[in-house]
């Protein structure tokens, strides 16, 4: 499969052909090691999965086990998910996206760094289909409540509550030391949604802070 930038003459990559099938496409941004975005894709052979995730050492570790998996359906990419996914995916293509744990970015020069802000809500309300669906998880009560604030106002619509399929590591790890987890559900209710959050405001979605854990 290849991976990178579309080549001359392809405005986007050609996941049907990546793939060597038509099937429902998912995206993961920032798997970590990979404990979600393995289970998830070996559980679901019926999608396709992408994740991009920044460190090239989570990449070649997610590759190596999915390859001794046999797992066809997930394509890891090494790279900064805030520049390749407009790049990667058009409008109305993607059936869901997963977003666990994103780094908090807890100093305050570091806050642009943030991935969920009113910039990204915007790009996923276009590039999702309609009823396409947001999941997220936390463990930063104040990046939930803002966060669920960022998908609402770019026009997701809250779905009900229900437990989780597949656990992170991460969560396993959590459920053993009884640590809370914050976990939500956005659909977009339209397709090709507007390129800019419904309403601007002027928040950045990216302003939050919390007490940080020792």
């Amino acid at each position: 499969m290849r991976h990178g930038c579309a080549e001359p003459g392809e405005r986007f990559p050609d996941w049907e052909r990546d793939f060597a099938r038509s099937a429902p496409l998912e995206l993961e941004i920032g798997p970590g090691r990979g404990g979600f975005a393995l289970e998830h894709a070996a559980r679901h052979p019926e999608i396709d999965l992408v994740a991009i995730e920044a460190r090239r050492s989570d990449c070649e570790l997610i590759r190596a086990r999915a390859a001794r998996r046999g797992l066809r359906n997930l394509a890891v990419i090494q790279g900064d998910a805030r520049l390749l996914v407009p790049r990667f995916f058009p409008a109305g293509s993607l059936s869901a996206v997963h977003l666990h744990f994103p780094d908090p970015w807890w100093k305050t020069r570091h806050h642009k760094r943030r991935v969920i802000d009113v910039e990204l809500a915007a790009l996923l309300r276009r590039i999702l289909k309609k009823g396409g669906q947001i999941e997220f998880r936390t463990d930063v009560a104040a990046y939930a409540r803002e966060a669920e604030r960022t998908w609402l106002e770019a026009g997701f619509e809250k779905l009900p509550d229900v437990p989780p399929e597949v656990l992170s590591t991460r969560e396993r790890r959590y459920a053993g030391k009884g640590q809370p987890v914050f976990r939500a559900r956005f659909e977009n209710p339209i397709p090709g949604g507007d390129v800019r959050p419904v309403e601007i405001t002027g928040r950045t979605g990216r302003e939050w802070r919390d007490v940080r854990r020792k």
